[in-house]
């Protein structure tokens, strides 16, 4: 059967017009393709950087550990002690790692503002809740002794200019090495990990046992 002309023409418009509408994204297509830097191969010499390493073993502290640690601390009445410090490696062989566990009764309200000269810290909450001050300048300023958690440091009762937070379980917090903080108040028991990052190797080596 003969289509009509009509309807055979408007067919073949339509073909002709989705084919118009669609050739010009092709070319915009094409043309940003041939604009778009190539990317260069990745060198593989030297496939290991001079002066860093890539021996060093890796640490796990499981979960019953924490507990264990936790436990002995709580019997000693040891509120922050470290369980771990570790070459960290990369291009320094100074630059090291560990992790400590802190924990804080509730009520408890330190009066001072700790101050790590080299150390940064994170801090990742186990369980409970409190709040800190952060930041600010110290007004009396004074030097402390050096730390086996977290080297050489200052500190002080009083920062203009720091900011109160809320932390709580699940919450992680950044402390850069020269920022001033403090515990204001456990609103309940809490518990929490700290890692220490350590790039000048003040603080010494220890192995969890």
């Amino acid at each position: 059967m003969m289509m009509p002309r009509r309807a055979h023409i408007s067919i073949g418009m339509a073909v002709f017009l989705g084919g118009a509408i669609a050739l010009p994204s092709l070319v915009r297509d094409a043309g940003a393709r041939a604009q778009a830097p190539q990317q260069q191969p990745v060198p593989n010499d030297p496939l290991q950087l001079p002066n860093h390493r890539y021996d060093l073993p890796a640490t796990l502290l499981t979960a019953a550990q924490l507990e264990a640690h936790k436990a002995k601390m709580l019997a000693d009445k040891d509120e922050d002690v470290p369980m771990n410090m570790v070459k960290a490696g990369g291009g320094s062989d100074r630059h090291q790692v560990g992790i400590s566990l802190v924990y804080r009764l509730k009520g408890q309200s330190n009066p001072n503002f700790a101050v790590h000269d080299d150390v940064a810290e994170v801090y990742h909450v186990l369980e409970g809740k409190g709040r800190m001050l952060l930041g600010g300048k110290i007004v009396d300023w004074q030097r402390r002794p050096t730390s086996a958690g977290n080297g050489r440091g200052s500190g002080g009762t009083k920062a203009e200019g720091a900011k109160e937070i809320q932390i709580a379980k699940g919450d992680v917090l950044i402390i850069p090495a020269g920022t001033p903080h403090r515990w204001l108040m456990a609103d309940e028991f809490t518990a929490y990990t700290v890692v220490r990052m350590d790039p000048d190797g003040v603080t010494p080596l220890l192995t969890f046992k």
